[in-house]
């Protein structure tokens, strides 16, 4: 997933937009999601729908 806005992690830095991470989980059937994050900070956060672009899906 690709951010579309700058989110709060769980570390509570700021993760700025354009940063790529990857899903951990679902809520709410796809309402929300964890992502987790590599760089440029290494943390996780909840982001909601309406804040991220699916760029590659997973193989399956």
């Amino acid at each position: 997933m690709r951010l579309l806005a700058t989110v709060i992690g769980d570390t509570k830095e700021k993760i700025p937009m354009g940063t790529t991470g990857t899903v951990v989980a679902v809520y709410a059937q796809g309402e929300a999601y964890e992502v987790e994050f590599a760089a440029p900070l290494d943390t996780l956060a909840t982001v909601d729908s309406r804040q991220v672009l699916l760029v590659e899906r997973a193989s399956e």
